[in-house]
Parts: structure tokens; C-alpha cells; sequence
């Protein structure tokens, strides 16, 4: 991948080609963001200038044998770690045993998530790890000689995978590493990751990408109406991970909104009985796909509340959600925000950590029964 294909964050990018320019590469690197912001694309592209044969000024070439590899993410010398569903059954111990399919991944978009990466492997549900025979094979990996004669490049994808054991047998090679090794960890989630291996890296701070630079990558990508593109560049918040699932699920957004629609009515009915069928229904749908529409109700809250104050909306909500705000949006005011923001956020927290969705969300459309009734004020 080449730097001018990652979207935004040009000084950045510029200090890292220095670093490769004047010889001050730090062997260990945590480019640190949230998901979608283009760190794990920066590593890429970091890695390919550092391996490729011919580099500019501004960029690697592209065009030799090195480039080419990397651009299939099978260079010998760029290795790649990453969580995986440990499983006896399936004999997946490491991120060896599915590399095929974590290249699938990057070839198809290099705008990697993990929930999509769960999902790809088979339960969106199920958590990833990064465990010790990863770290065994790590290690054997990079104790050898690298294959072209150049940098030896370990791309660890969410580091705060790894379990304890895991990273105690990376601190060694890690503090002391190989001749022209390098260590890239990407995270989504830095406070995850142990302090011991967190103290050993150089720490790079990856911010959103702005607003119009992701407005024009997806001008570049999808044939959409300038309505359109507002509308997601703003709903992706920096994560163009978020930008292209939104565009390429636009039909889950309106299962979403159908379903927040339907709860709300008989929250404020206070329809006891169809509201158990409802839950049920919610019960029936992976946990993912609870904790998504969860979260797509937290906005929905947020929305109505900026429009019950302003009358206006934000620009990333579709016409449908607009159509049933300019309604909704008088029930949720400053007496009631703060509580629905609550419930849901606690909701979230619970169902993470495995609650009975079917009873949090009975539990949770109770509390809404109450907050909605709660009497509409002026500002």
C-alpha cells in the first residue's frame, strides 16, 4: 500500500518517512487510534517503504517485486499477528492457522474492524485472542535471518488481545530484538494493553481523519449523491470503517430504525404483552447485532434531544430517521436525557459482559416505559 492511498493524516505521514530517511527507526511502534482512523493502513504503508527497493521521496515505488508483495501481504519478511477463535476442534492456535483468510480480508478492504473479522471467522460473538503459542511462533519467526536481506516487520493487529502469558514471552525480544527488526502493533484500544509491553513501544497517536478527506475517499468509491455523501461522511465520525459498512448495509440501518420505532410505541403504550414479543424477537438476533442496535439507539435518543431544543437534526440522519424524529423528538428533553443515555449505555456495558438479552431488554423497556411518560418542557 502506498502512503498516498492512505486516506489523510499527511504530516504523520511525512515524520514516519523521515524516521525511514535519516536512519531513526524505533524498533517497537504502537500506532495507536480508534477503529476505522487509518492506523492499521499507515503500518502498511510504513512497512512497504521500509522494504521497498526503490523509494522516493515521498513514497515507496509501487512497482518492484517488494512493493508487490507487500501488496498481497506476502512478503516474506512482513509478518503478520492477530486474534483469532482459539479451537481445539478446528486445531486454530495461532494467526498462522488463518492467515489465508485475514489476507481475504485485507485484499478486499483494507479498512479492517473487528467485529467483521469475528464475523469472517465464523461468531461475531466470541472474543479473539492473541495467545502463547502465537507468541512461541512470534519469536521463532523472527530470531531467523530475514529472507531479502532487509527489516524483519511484525504487523500485530489489537495487541490488547493478548492474553498475560502471551506478552511475557514477547517482552524479551521485544526490549531486545534481533538485528533490523521492527515491531508495529496497531491498537483500537490502547488502555487494553499491558503496561509492560506498553512501555516498550514508541507511541504514535493516530487521530480521526477529517470530515472532507473522507468525504471525497468515498466521492472516489461509491457513485453517491452529494446528499448521500454528507450524510455518511458525517455518520462515520473519523472511522471510514464505519463510512463503507453504513453504505453497504444501508438495509440493516432500516431494520434498526424499524425496530426502535416499533419499541418506542410500545414503550409508550405500555403494551406489556406485545412488548415480551417484541423482546423475544430482540432475543432471537446475535449479540453483535443487539449491541449495534443499542448503540443505534443512543443516537437516535441524542438526535431527538438536539432536535427538540434547535428543531433541526444532524446531517447523518437519513430521511426516514428524520421523518420519525420531527414526532418523536418532543418526548426526550432535559428531565429525561441524562436517565435514557443511562439505561442504554448500562445496557450496553451488561450485554458485553454476556447478560440474558432478553431479560435487559424487558428490564429496559420498563425504565423507557416510565422516562417517556415523563411530561415534555420547553427550553
Amino acid at each position: 500500500m502506498l502512503f498516498k492511498e492512505v486516506v489523510g493524516h499527511t504530516e504523520i505521514k511525512e515524520n514516519l518517512i523521515i524516521t525511514v530517511k535519516e536512519n531513526t527507526i524505533s524498533h517497537a511502534q504502537l500506532f495507536s487510534g480508534k477503529e476505522g482512523y487509518g492506523h492499521f493502513s499507515l503500518a502498511i504503508a510504513y512497512a512497504q517503504y521500509i522494504l521497498c527497493n526503490e523509494p522516493n521521496e515521498s513514497d515507496s515505488c509501487g512497482l518492484c517485486a517488494s512493493c508487490k508483495k507487500v501488496g498481497q501481504f506476502s512478503h516474506p519478511d512482513l509478518h503478520f499477528s492477530f486474534p483469532v477463535h482459539l479451537s481445539k476442534a478446528n486445531k486454530i492456535n495461532q494467526s498462522d492457522d488463518m492467515l489465508s483468510e485475514f489476507r481475504a480480508m485485507l485484499l478486499e478492504d483494507i479498512h479492517i474492524g473487528k467485529n467483521h473479522w469475528y464475523d469472517l471467522m465464523g461468531n461475531q460473538n466470541k472474543q479473539g485472542v492473541i495467545g502463547v503459542t502465537e507468541s512461541e511462533s512470534i519469536v521463532k519467526k523472527l530470531s531467523l535471518k530475514s529472507f531479502e536481506g532487509g527489516y524483519k516487520i511484525l504487523i500485530m493487529w489489537l495487541p490488547e488481545s493478548m492474553n498475560i502469558n502471551a506478552a511475557n514471552k514477547l517482552l524479551k525480544i521485544i526490549e531486545e530484538p534481533p538485528a533490523s527488526t521492527l515491531y508495529l502493533l496497531v491498537t483500537d484500544e490502547k488502555e487494553r494493553i499491558i503496561n509492560t509491553i506498553l512501555s516498550r513501544t514508541q507511541c504514535l497517536h493516530i487521530p480521526q481523519v477529517d470530515l472532507e478527506e473522507i468525504k471525497g475517499y468515498l466521492d472516489d468509491k461509491f457513485n453517491l449523491k452529494e446528499e448521500d455523501l454528507k450524510h455518511y461522511s458525517k455518520l462515520a465520525n473519523g472511522n471510514i470503517h464505519k463510512a463503507k459498512l453504513a453504505i453497504e448495509a444501508q438495509e440493516e440501518t432500516h431494520k434498526h430504525l424499524k425496530e426502535f420505532t416499533t419499541w418506542m410505541r410500545l414503550c409508550y403504550s405500555r403494551n406489556i404483552t406485545e412488548t415480551i414479543d417484541w423482546v423475544d424477537k430482540m432475543n432471537g438476533y446475535g449479540r453483535e447485532v443487539q449491541k449495534d442496535f443499542l448503540l443505534f439507539t443512543l443516537d437516535m435518543f441524542r438526535q431527538s434531544f438536539i432536535g427538540h431544543y434547535s428543531g433541526e437534526s444532524l446531517l447523518s440522519l437519513s430521511k426516514e430517521q428524520k421523518q420519525f424524529l420531527s414526532k418523536f423528538s418532543s418526548f426526550i428533553h432535559h428531565k429525561n436525557i441524562t436517565e435514557f443515555h443511562q439505561e442504554i449505555n448500562k445496557a450496553y456495558y451488561h450485554l458485553e459482559r454476556n447478560a440474558n438479552a432478553k431479560v435487559l431488554f424487558l428490564d429496559v423497556s420498563l425504565k423507557i416505559y416510565s422516562l417517556l411518560k415523563r411530561s415534555s418542557v420547553d427550553s
